[in-house]
């Protein structure tokens, strides 16, 4: 009796032992394809620009292709075709319509990863037009008129923040905006803030990836 409780021990033991050698073979044979899977392809990274914007009267241009603020003469913007943003505090023109010569236009995706951006829509751009901003930083505040892109507004649900005067807060919405430069190119933009790390207004700093195609 004994014996077969020891034969019947060692057949069992056996038995556990190759059964744990397959579950093993089988645990690597999954790793293995698994790791034969192609990966997900990697999102184009992102540039990041930061500047001082607190002028009420002076913009400031940035151009995609070159990638850095540019210089522009204010009287004669809209004949110039080197930049493709401009940044009256946290107002915002491209290069189109009213304010310039060229192709400039946005698309707002309402998206807030570039990755979920798949395609260039054909309707929905929003073309520069006649806009009212603050004329100085005064109280009560004064404002005049310019040109600039209304998809860009803030203080409504519409645009890339709320803010809600005098002292705030500001809310940021981080949808990823389509611009069409002044060229007739695409980039993907996503506005972070006009605050620093202070919590002080007049700094803008947003991401981009150019171009997109």
């Amino acid at each position: 009796m004994t014996n077969r409780n020891s034969v019947s021990a060692r057949l069992l033991k056996r038995g556990a032992m190759m059964m744990s050698a397959i579950l093993t073979l089988v645990g690597v044979s999954s790793c293995s394809n698994d790791d034969d899977q192609p990966n997900e392809p990697t999102p184009a990274n992102a540039k990041t620009v930061k500047f001082e914007a607190q002028s009420y009267t002076e913009w400031t241009y940035f151009s995609f292709e070159k990638g850095e603020i540019v210089s522009v003469d204010e009287a004669t913007h809209a004949s110039d075709a080197s930049w493709d943003l401009g940044f009256l505090r946290y107002n915002i023109r491209t290069n189109g319509g009213e304010s310039g010569d060229g192709q400039g236009e946005v698309y707002d995706t309402g998206m807030a990863s570039f990755d979920d951006v798949k395609s260039i829509p054909a309707t929905g751009w929003v073309k520069d037009s006649t806009i009212r901003v603050m004329a100085s930083g005064g109280m009560p505040p004064t404002y005049t008129e310019t040109t600039g892109n209304t998809a860009f507004k803030v203080g409504e649900s519409i645009g890339w923040a709320t803010y809600t005067p005098p002292m705030g807060p500001w809310t940021f919405n981080n949808n990823v905006f389509i611009v069409k430069t002044a060229k007739g190119d695409y980039a993907l933009l996503k506005m972070l803030s006009f605050l620093n790390e202070e919590d002080k207004s007049g700094h803008i700093s947003f991401e981009y990836i150019y171009p997109y195609k």
